[in-house]
């Protein structure tokens, strides 16, 4: 019987079908055993198996023999695969960081200033705006100062309106409604987690009055979006409440910069700023269509392209930037930094003085701007003592204005009475929208979404990618424009302790700290306060503001979240650098530094012990000298005595070798998640009874990892084998320059958690190799691509849904 159904079912044909879904079912599984799948706790990767690929693909030597991929040594694998990235710039375009599709091609007629008559809604393009600008600046300047001479700075004004800097196009689902359909404060309200501390922090459109309208520059109610926002409401609101509030508050009642800063390699351009008013409002575009041989009338029609890139290198062409003077160079630090001679040290020795900021210093201040401003007085109003070059050898700048009238109110509270400057876009966490962002990493007015919320259009790889771009490129635009401008600064905190370990910022923090001495931040404030300063344009479109607190005078510990001094913050985004100073107070220090207090009491000398308003205390000698290094292909300062600082803050932050989830991979030198490093361990026993990792257990493991493993590392992730190509020259770098500065057993190849203790600063001072190796760092590429790329050309012809 069992013969016979066996004849029955089992034809040729039947046969035939069978083996054919084996053979089908047997090709997907071997696809998607050789695809793979990368698991990871913040991420899902879409893995490429790499080095099976590889191995179809025969590679050619010298000679012009082939040799298969699987046959090469482990270090000409990894080299291949480098190699696949640098030739193909299409597959691997986060690989390739230079600025693209910076062109723009627009009609003429619409931007013409009559086609925007009683037009409310907004047109955002930064390459439109620096085009314009740019163009606009720089016929300014061959006019008016072609020599770019710092005396003459001021003579360059353009107008300004935050429209056209920062994508405020959101608002325009408001504005093209007519008025009594838009939204109203009612909406923003419905969700706040509390009242605002003031109820009136936000006017309908219909509250408007003429002196509410005149304050925000505005022709009529009809260009406000409904809700005009006039501060920060100061409570939590959901993402999307949170970015109608900023966006409104730029729209509406927010103040100009005060002046306009563009970066080179070079030296700066200058511009102040002056009336607000928006491009398609005012004659910059008319200037524009002139310079570039339109006319308006005629050439309505005509399509054209704008190219900021062009109109830049047109500009550095026709006008020298202008370089730091050595007479405002106050430290010698610009000096230094550029100063290629391979014998010269390039620390940074800090005197004291900059460090003693205290009440003495803000009494002497007031007294002196009372003076100059009783001489204006008298010299503009009283006919005896009239005199030009009183007024002249008095006159404030407007910076000095805002200064003077910082420190004056300053001077007016206690430190128990200060209100609270800096406001955050506090958001409402915990719920399907958002687990955990409270938001304390955006600035208010400038909050464009949560770096990790997930919004539509946008997956989980696509915005861990955004974050990156964002910080290094924060980072890198700060200390192009401290380095240029000779403001001493260097870093604190979490990424003191991430340059330790390899160079990078850590993919697990969000916060970027800069420290500069108490007298500096003052210099800086008095200069820069309320400055919006563009990214070099040939490297990205970044915008960048200097919002400087009106309570950095106070030394003392900060009772109203007042810890913070000042911040360097992305428009585009609200993220920031924070910055702080330190200087001498009244607090108590530590106890370790109880004899340096009494040695410098007992001579009435100023005590060489600083802190800031968080009360993180320093000695002068932990300071200073200021070591000059590298970042993430950035050139920076880091303080003296960094072991000495670091276990101070983080008693095991140089030895352990996890931290949430993610392992120190000495043998990348990166920071990665676990989940992408546990398939090289199957096997291995590294879990505790409760089945969960044993995270000593798993980072002795990861600090084994072979050159073999590495290959299948980089041949598994594609996130990985990027990081560890955009990174791996520099981090290597610093492996290198940690031998300078600390006792390394087997040099360069020494694991971290096996490095000694720091140098002696005579032992490092009086190296010449390591003043040799100083001398050669300098700005490198970008190690990611421009936000304004990536946002608006890279992710969306990219993304995977």
């Amino acid at each position: 019987m069992t013969t016979s159904l066996m004849k029955r079912f089992v034809t040729p044909r039947i046969v035939r079908v069978a083996l054919t879904v084996l053979a089908i079912v047997n090709i997907l599984y071997l696809s998607a055993y050789l695809l793979g799948v990368s698991r990871s706790g913040t991420r899902r990767t879409k893995i490429m198996w790499y080095g099976r690929k590889m191995a179809g693909n025969a590679v050619s030597d010298t000679s012009g023999q082939v040799e298969a991929y699987e046959n090469m040594k482990p270090s000409e694998k990894i080299n291949e695969i480098l190699n696949r990235i640098t030739n193909d710039k299409e597959k691997y375009w986060l690989g390739h960081t230079e600025l693209t599709d910076y062109e723009l091609r627009i009609r003429v007629k619409d931007f013409l200033k009559q086609n925007w008559e009683n037009k409310p809604t907004i047109f955002y393009d930064p390459r439109f705006t620096l085009s314009v600008y740019l163009n606009e600046i720089k016929n300014q300047y061959l006019v008016k100062n072609p020599k770019n001479e710092k005396s003459k700075i001021h003579e360059i004004v353009v107008p300004f309106a935050w429209s056209d800097w920062v994508d405020l196009t959101m608002l325009n689902e408001e504005l093209v409604k007519p008025e009594n359909e838009r939204k109203t404060c009612d909406y923003m309200k419905a969700v706040h987690h509390a009242p605002a501390r003031d109820p009136n922090y936000c006017l309908n459109n219909e509250d408007l009055t003429q002196d509410e309208l005149d304050e925000m520059q505005l022709p009529s109610s009809f260009y406000a979006p409904g809700f005009s926002i006039k501060k920060s409401p100061t409570n939590k609101a959901s993402n999307e409440v949170r970015m109608w509030e900023g966006k409104s508050h730029l729209l509406t009642y927010a103040a100009n910069p005060l002046a306009v800063i563009f970066l080179s390699k070079e030296g700066v351009y200058e511009a102040k700023i002056d009336g607000k008013q928006r491009i398609v409002d005012g004659d910059l575009f008319e200037h524009y269509l002139q310079a570039n041989g339109y006319d308006s009338a005629k050439h309505g029609e005509v399509q054209f392209v704008m190219n900021p890139v062009k109109e830049f290198k047109s500009l550095l062409a026709k006008v020298k930037p202008n370089p730091m003077l050595p007479e405002d160079d106050l430290y010698g630090m610009v000096a230094k930094i550029k100063d290629k001679n391979p014998t010269k040290s390039k620390e940074l020795y800090l005197p004291q003085q900059a460090f003693d900021y205290q009440q003495p210093n803000i009494d002497e201040q007031l007294k002196s701007y009372d003076k100059k401003l009783k001489i204006l007085w008298d010299a503009s109003t009283n006919e005896l003592k009239h005199d030009q070059d009183s007024i002249k050898n008095n006159l404030l700048s407007r910076n000095e204005k805002m200064y003077f009238e910082g420190l004056r109110y300053a001077d007016s509270f206690s430190p128990r009475k200060e209100e609270t400057y800096f406001r955050m876009a506090r958001l409402n966490f915990g719920n399907e929208e958002n687990d955990h962002d409270a938001g304390w990493h955006y600035e208010w007015r400038f909050f464009n979404g949560a770096l990790r919320y997930m919004k539509q259009g946008w997956n989980e790889e696509e915005l861990l990618i955004r974050e990156k771009v964002l910080l290094d490129r924060i980072l890198r635009n700060w200390f192009r424009f401290a380095n240029e401008k000779g403001i001493i600064s260097w870093i604190a905190h979490g990424p003191l302790l991430s340059w330790y370990w390899d160079g990078l910022l850590f993919p697990f923090d969000e916060d970027i700290d800069i420290q500069m001495p108490a007298q500096e931040l003052t210099r800086f404030a008095k200069l820069y306060n309320q400055t919006l300063i563009v990214e070099d344009i040939t490297e990205g479109f970044g915008k960048y503001f200097i919002d400087c607190s009106s309570f950095l005078h106070h030394r003392g510990k900060s009772w109203k979240e007042n810890h913070i001094d000042a911040r360097f913050i992305d428009i585009d985004t609200g993220s920031y650098i924070d910055i702080t100073g330190l200087g001498i107070s009244e607090e108590q220090a530590p106890d370790k530094y109880k004899d340096l207090i009494e040695e410098s009491n007992s001579r009435g000398a100023p005590r060489p012990v600083y802190n800031c308003r968080n009360l993180h205390f320093y000695s002068h000698e932990e300071l200073s000298p200021l070591r000059f290094t590298m970042m993430g292909g950035v050139p920076l300062y880091v303080p003296n005595k960094i072991e000495e600082i670091l276990n101070d803050e983080y008693s095991k932050g140089m030895s352990v070798y996890y931290y949430e989830d993610f392992y120190f991979v000495d043998a990348v030198n990166l920071w990665i998640h676990e989940s992408k490093l546990d398939f090289l361990f199957v096997g291995q026993e590294y879990k505790d009874s409760f089945g969960d990792t044993d995270p000593e257990k798993f980072s002795e493991l990861v600090k084994t990892i072979s050159e073999e493993q590495v290959v299948l590392l980089l041949e598994r992730d594609e996130d990985i084998l990027m990081e560890y190509y955009l990174t791996k020259d520099m981090t290597e770098l610093h492996r290198k320059e940690l031998t300078y500065l600390f006792d390394m057993p087997k040099g360069e190849n020494t694991l971290i958690g096996e490095i000694g203790h720091q140098k002696t600063q005579q032992e490092i001072s009086s190296n010449p190799e390591y003043h040799k190796f100083t001398s050669e760092l300098k700005f490198q590429k970008p190690f990611r691509r421009s936000i304004f790329n990536y946002e608006k050309i890279d992710k969306p012809k990219h993304h995977v849904a």
